[in-house]
């Protein structure tokens, strides 16, 4: 490189001399594109020149300098390239390999394709040196010039990508990559291309999503499930060429990523299921959807074979069948996890023609099939639980009465009542749950059914409203014999509302049946002593005798007047307990009543019995036909449609519907 600048210059000095002779300059600057600038010093003039000639040099040079100076087409530069050699001096930041107090430019390295980080092997020992200090540099934030050297930049950038294997930081390795393409543009499409790689390698989808997002990336085969699931379902080339075809129509239950990867594997088993039961017949599957599909396109679109319209339909009309088949195995996981809400599964050709060897070759053999394969589908883990419990709020009905069913000692069934309640923390009617369960175990166990009560009234109080529901009078009978025990368990309740100790309050619940009243033992001879001494003192004895009598035929009546009628649990409301505003739109102009009419539809799971609902209005002395139409009267300017709908025997609210009635929906 300085070799290169001294030529320039000289022939520059050259140029100028041909034209013109001119005093040079006292001074000329030349840069040095690699290193600092060159500094040359300013020339002497001729006469002053000469003088220095003929003191130093003999006398027959003298004549030759002399003549050689007289002719204008010869110049003399030995002085200058003298003198510009001793003069430049090239700097860099770099120290090189040699020694640290030399100094050279960024070490050339051939432009070359990097594969990996292993390249950087076959560098130079100046190279390896020079990239550590880069790579050291760019750590810090200083990105150093590389002046067309980019194959350090490339090998950076695989060094940075094994470097995120072992740390897995998305943000760290975005912002590395973001910082080395903008400095080495040429480095971008590549470092791009790379980590959506090890995202997708390392299934960090949402991350994949937003980079490739960030980055314009758009992969049209991305969001077909064959794509996406090819890793995380170890699908084989067909099975992910099957799964392309056809598309998850998104709603509620398979928007639950568990959800959705057990009907992705149920469809599988079920193509596979198929698969092998026409091979065993000397035919195949794939023959069977061909002939299926050829079979519409030709009778019911119409189209002849070997056209274009023909061929485009025919795929879309085989992913329609494969898409009939997911529906199936969907509704099959549905029933699996309790979702009484199943798709509509019909053929979207009804022809006698079509739909006869559809059912008879397909629909008829998987429905045997699919009952036999739900052992096959795995149980959903808790998060699934509490998503699928919050969409289905009448979900836990199932799961509650087999746990009856099932019902073995007191310890398990308050876990597995414990465990539903963790699973429905999401679900507005959770406190049922252990309402339910204490009224089951009030026959078997008093102090468990208590317990579960306590349970009930701690949902209740973390619920919108606290409906503080009773137990009903036979309940009632089989708790408590008597008042003292019922008024204990009042004060526990009160208690707890109070200090909201839950643990304190399930440990008292024993104290409520434990005998509170003293035996006392007689010693006859002291009563014989005490009557000789103080006589008068057996009468006062024989009356409390009596009033003592007297106590137990009224506790006795009380408790005959407790069997006649509901014993009401006189709990001590606090501020807690109510909600100081209004859950509902004050558009909508609701009374009390009708606040609390539809709060008790959403504390049964948006669907009550018309007798239950009759019989809670007749308390009030209120009609239910005409509370039920002043209700939907108030919500139809705002839903546009029947709030209240009536089913049978039952009334049913849409909780999308409810939701818009509410405050900040």
């Amino acid at each position: 490189m300085t070799f290169f600048i001294i030529l320039v210059i000289l022939f520059f000095i050259i140029a100028i001399s041909k034209n013109q002779k001119k005093t040079p300059k006292n001074k000329v600057t030349f840069k040095n594109t690699g290193s600092n600038p060159i500094k040359v010093q300013p020339q002497k003039a001729y006469s002053e020149k000469r003088n220095d000639i003929t003191t130093s040099q003999p006398k027959n040079q003298i004549n030759s300098v002399e003549s050689k100076m007289k002719d204008d087409s010869i110049i003399d530069v030995s002085d200058l390239m003298s003198t510009l050699i001793s003069n430049i001096k090239i700097t860099s930041e770099y120290p090189s390999s040699s020694s640290s107090s030399s100094y050279s430019t960024v070490p050339y390295w051939p432009h070359q394709y990097v594969y990996s980080y292993d390249e950087i092997n076959y560098a130079t020992q100046e190279q390896q040196n020079f990239y550590d200090k880069f790579r050291t540099e760019f750590f810090k934030g200083n990105v150093l010039s590389l002046n067309g050297n980019t194959n350090y930049a490339f090998i950076l950038l695989f060094d940075l990508l094994n470097d995120f294997e072992v740390h897995k930081d998305y943000k760290k390795i975005e912002y590395q990559l973001e910082m080395l393409g903008n400095t080495f543009p040429r480095t971008k499409s590549y470092g791009v291309s790379f980590l959506l790689k090890k995202l997708e390698e390392y299934n960090m989808d949402e991350e994949a999503e937003h980079f490739r997002e960030k980055n314009q990336q758009y992969d049209y085969d991305y969001w077909k499930l064959g794509k996406k699931y090819k890793k995380k379902l170890n699908l084989s080339t067909e099975q992910e060429e099957i799964l392309n075809r056809i598309w998850l129509q998104t709603n509620v239950f398979n928007s639950a990523e568990f959800c959705k990867t057990e009907i992705l594997k149920q469809f599988l088993r079920a193509v596979e299921f198929l698969q092998s039961n026409y091979i065993s017949n000397d035919n195949s599957f794939g023959n069977l959807m061909d002939e299926l599909s050829d079979l519409i396109v030709r009778k019911y679109y119409r189209y002849r074979k070997g056209s274009q319209n023909y061929k485009y339909t025919f795929d879309s009309v085989k992913g329609e069948i494969y898409g009939h088949i997911l529906k199936l195995s969907e509704n099959n996981v549905r029933e699996v996890y309790l979702n009484k809400r199943k798709l509509t599964a019909e053929f979207n050709y009804s022809s006698t023609e079509i739909f006869t060897p559809y059912y008879e070759k397909v629909i008829s053999k998987l429905d045997v099939f699919l009952i036999d394969d739900q052992k096959n589908i795995l149980s959903p883990d808790t998060e699934t639980e509490k998503l699928l419990n919050e969409s289905n709020t009448t979900r836990w009905k199932s799961k509650f009465e087999t746990i009856t069913q099932t019902y073995t000692n007191i310890a398990d069934f308050e876990n597995q009542i414990i465990k539903l309640a963790e699973e429905n923390i999401k679900n507005p009617s959770v406190e049922n749950i252990f309402y339910e369960a204490s009224k089951f175990m009030a026959k078997l166990d008093k102090p468990s059914s208590l317990k579960l009560y306590v349970y009930y009234i701690d949902s209740d109080l973390k619920s919108s409203k606290f409906d503080n529901k009773q137990m009903n009078k036979t309940i009632q009978k089989s708790l408590f014999k008597t008042d003292e025990q019922l008024k204990d368990f009042e004060e526990i309740l009160n208690n707890f509302i109070k200090d909201r100790q839950l643990e304190n309050a399930l440990k008292r619940i024993a104290s409520v049946y434990e005998p509170k009243r003293k035996k006392i033992i007689i010693d006859r001879n002291s009563i014989q002593e005490v009557q000789k001494q103080h006589s008068g003192t057996v009468n006062l004895l024989n009356e409390y005798l009596q009033d003592e009598l007297e106590d137990e035929i009224k506790t006795s009546d009380s408790i005959e007047e407790n069997e006649t009628g509901e014993v009401q649990i006189y709990i001590t409301s606090n501020g807690n307990t109510e909600s100081a505003i209004s859950r509902f739109n004050s558009d909508l102009r609701l009374s009390e009543l009708q606040k609390e009419v539809l709060e008790i539809f959403e504390k049964n799971s948006f669907s009550i019995s018309q007798n239950e609902l009759e019989e809670v209005l007749k308390s009030k002395n209120q009609m239910m036909s005409s509370v039920i139409d002043s209700i939907n009267e108030s919500c139809y300017e705002t839903l546009d449609d029947v709030l209240i709908e009536e089913e049978d025997d039952q009334f049913t609210i849409s909780p999308d519907y409810y939701k818009k009635l509410l405050n900040n929906d």
